[in-house]
């Protein structure tokens, strides 16, 4: 057994520790050895006997039909040493345990001790540093030359005074260094001592430790790690918005009522599935700025299939004769499957481009998004589609909004549940996939993942595609719930779920970020915009959502520089 340092131990307490620890730790391992440690070897022999490729199928069967054997042998072995393991066992734990609550509250005094040695030092340390400095300058003013005109001896004396404030600065680093490390080195020792009976514990029970024994050591390990600089470049941007947002309900309490948060699950319901498909975009160390025109390619579709009596055609095809051919439930699947196709074409094309000829997806975006714009303003001649039918409305209240009886609140935006059911889709697939590691794969570094054997290109479509996916099912909620559109609907939408991602620490640099990340980061953004307009509304302050715009401008801006001072600290 390696025999570290206890400290709050004497040397005789300690070898006589570490002796009967160790005669407990050889009675375990000989009452397990034929028991639980047999059978955990024998287990791992059958899934190596498995994945061997030299032995036939007859052969891997008999073999593991003999150690299954010997499993059932050693099962009952185990049974039979099971009260004597735990009897031993929970004596050493005890044991153990008694051992460090003896020396830890002496080795707390003498860890406390000697901090306080080490800043009592440096406190003199840099006393002496300063009063040396002192009588070095006024050594050199008795040396400072009467005669201005003497350039030679002014030169002597402001070299000698550089001099003096260089070794000044010099000798000051020098002792916040030794300061430092010598913290850290009571710090070390400390954390050190913990894992070290955290550990003990986890031997003693064949490697594993209680529930309250993993919590503490996540909490010694944050602890530990913890650094209040590394804290704010990660966590400044969410405190900033959250002390903002609570100014916002000093203000107006109003905006907690439970109509103003049905509100905002309702706003970001929808805004979170182009959210999703922006962030996948991101990860790969691109963008989008089509999402808002996929916004309104979808909405329109929607609004005119389930509008049988609107004029607006799509360069001529009455999309609403639809509705009168197969009727309202054909009408809302081809409206769903309509939106779906054309978001995720056009989205597809820009990430043909991207990938096959390495064009940064800003500009294959921009170039979809503006050919969507001009499409759907000549398709329709810029005009309404007016509103959705009543029945269509109706299946929309139902589907997406809410009703008395059917959800926790009245208000509740049924919109909400899927919206949880997409993000759990999203994250599966970015987490549990090969696509989803591929994908943070590529967003690292696009070279070494097409030398690793991953295609680049494909990674990249299905990335485009998904975001299609999401964009047109975004397309076809925002669509019924709003239950009209036109050619301008969505504009600047891309700017909102961009933001979203970038808050939620989804980085720009590519292959850095979570799904939650997108999905706190359109909440935070969605409560924001809310809250804005709550209190410039309330306080009859114009252009509400024009104000709002300029908060998120510059939330977007800080929020770069936060990314930006991640990636230069890591650097």
């Amino acid at each position: 057994m390696n025999q570290e340092l206890i400290v709050g131990a004497s040397s005789i307490d300690q070898s006589r520790f570490y002796s009967d620890i160790e005669n407990f730790q050889n009675k375990l391992d000989a009452l397990r050895s034929e028991g639980t440690n047999k059978i955990t070897a024998l287990k791992a022999e059958i899934e190596k006997i498995k994945k061997q490729k030299d032995l036939s199928k007859e052969e891997k069967e008999a073999l593991i039909k003999k150690d299954r054997e010997l499993i059932e042998q050693a099962k009952r072995v185990k049974g039979e040493t099971k009260e004597e393991v735990n009897t031993l066992q929970t004596e050493a734990v005890t044991f153990t345990k008694d051992f460090y609550g003896q020396v830890n509250p002496i080795a707390k005094g003498i860890w406390k001790d000697e901090v306080a040695k080490i800043k009592a030092d440096n406190k003199a340390k840099m006393a002496e540093i300063d009063a040396g400095y002192k009588k070095d300058l006024e050594a050199l003013k008795a040396k400072k030359p009467a005669d201005k005109t003497n350039r030679e001896a002014w030169l002597e004396y402001e070299n000698e005074s550089k001099t003096a404030a260089s070794n000044y600065k010099q000798a000051r680093l020098e002792e916040i260094t030794r300061y430092r490390t010598s913290l850290q080195k009571v710090k070390d020792q400390r954390h050190g001592q913990f894992l070290q009976k955290y550990h003990m514990l986890g031997g003693l029970r064949n490697g594993k430790n209680t529930p309250i024994e993993n919590l503490e050591n996540k909490a010694e390990n944050y602890v530990y790690q913890f650094d209040i600089k590394n804290w704010l470049i990660k966590n400044g941007l969410y405190l900033v918005l959250f002390l903002f947002m609570i100014v916002c309900i000093i203000i107006e309490p109003s905006v907690l009522s439970i109509n103003s948060i049905m509100q905002i699950f309702q706003n970001f319901s929808y805004k979170v599935f182009y959210a999703l498909g922006v962030a996948g975009l991101i990860l790969l160390g691109g963008t989008d700025l089509s999402v808002g025109r996929m916004v309104t390619l979808g909405t329109l579709i929607t609004c005119i299939i389930l509008n049988p009596d609107t004029t607006v055609t799509f360069f001529g095809i009455k999309l609403s004769a639809i509705y009168q051919n197969v009727g309202l439930g054909g009408a809302v699947a081809c409206a769903l499957l309509l939106s779906v196709v054309c978001c995720t074409l056009f989205s597809a094309i820009a990430g043909f481009f991207s990938a096959k000829f390495k064009i940064h997806p800003f500009i294959s975006t921009l170039a979809t998004s503006l050919t969507i714009w001009g499409l759907c303003a000549v398709g329709t001649n810029t005009l309404k589609t007016g509103a959705i039918t009543s029945d269509a409305s109706k299946i929309g209240m139902y589907l997406f909004s809410s009703g008395s009886g059917r959800t926790l609140f009245v208000g509740f935006p049924i919109t909400f549940i899927y919206a949880v059911v997409t993000i759990i889709i999203v994250s599966l697939i970015w987490n549990k996939t090969k696509f989803g590691k591929n994908l943070y794969a590529v967003g690292g570094n696009q070279e070494a993942a097409s030398v690793s054997g991953i295609s680049v290109f494909w990674v990249m479509m299905g990335a485009f595609i998904m975001a299609g996916v999401l964009y047109g099912l975004g397309g076809f909620v925002t669509g019924v719930v709003g239950g009209s559109s036109d050619s301008s609907y969505g504009q600047g939408w891309e700017m909102e779920a961009i933001a979203a991602c970038v808050v939620g620490g989804i980085s720009f640099l590519g292959g850095i970020g979570k799904v939650s990340g997108a999905v706190i980061g359109c909440i935070i953004f969605e409560m924001l915009k809310f809250f804005l307009n709550r209190i410039l509304t309330v306080n009859q302050i114009g252009n509400p959502s024009d104000i709002a715009n300029i908060f998120i401008g510059v939330i977007i801006l800080i929020a770069v520089v936060f990314d930006s001072l991640k990636y230069l600290k890591k650097k």
